[in-house]
């Protein structure tokens, strides 16, 4: 688990959920270049597992995939990553003020992200999506009002942008729920720091 920007009383403390296959230091030159020195961001470590998808082979991952049709969801994997990821944040949080809490990721990740925002008993007000969907899951209805920031791109062949589509139309009820495309496949471009950056900064 890496922290960046460790402080007393952070403006927001954000908790950044890297993708399938990757670890804690997959972004966190992107989480620099956000040049957010007053929040504090946590960046965590998946487990290993065995990931049906890419036949058993053993990988940080946050849950199980079967397909990229995203079927059969692995439930208890995501509810297992969701209890890991409110410990961290139970450990930090009371130390904290109370500051706001933010959660976003990037595929996998980014799905985890939707899963732990809209279902966690903590007071989550933002999630960032880069290259995600959002599981399904039983939503409470007081958190229909989180601002959500899913960023796409059209020409994604891991996670198809009618996923990303689809959790917009799912949660779109939420008037606070911004759905940016980009022409670019399943990565992240320089343009996406500029989103993100002014997505956690507004009001």
């Amino acid at each position: 688990m890496i922290t960046i920007n460790p402080q007393p009383l952070p403006k927001a403390l954000v908790i950044w959920l890297h993708g399938l296959g990757a670890n804690q230091n997959d972004f966190v030159n992107f989480i620099n270049e956000l040049n957010l020195e007053e929040f504090m961001f946590i960046l965590p470590n998946a487990p290993l597992r065995k990931i049906t998808m890419n036949q058993g082979f053993e990988m940080r991952g946050w849950y199980d995939i079967e397909s990229l049709n995203f079927t059969n969801q692995d439930n208890e994997g995501l509810q297992k990553s969701k209890r890991y990821i409110e410990s961290i944040v139970k450990s930090k949080y009371d130390k904290l003020n109370k500051t706001k809490l933010f959660i976003g990721g990037f595929s996998q990740g980014a799905a985890l992200a939707y899963y732990v925002g809209l279902t966690s008993k903590l007071n989550f007000t933002k999630i960032v999506s880069l290259s995600g969907y959002c599981p399904e899951m039983d939503i409470s209805i007081n958190k229909l009002n989180l601002k959500i920031q899913a960023i796409h791109g059209i020409n994604d062949n891991v996670i198809n942008i009618n996923l990303a589509k689809d959790s917009y139309e799912k949660l779109k009820i939420n008037k606070n729920f911004i759905l940016k495309e980009y022409k670019m496949g399943h990565e992240v471009i320089k343009e996406e720091i500029f989103d993100v950056r002014e997505f956690l900064l507004r009001d």
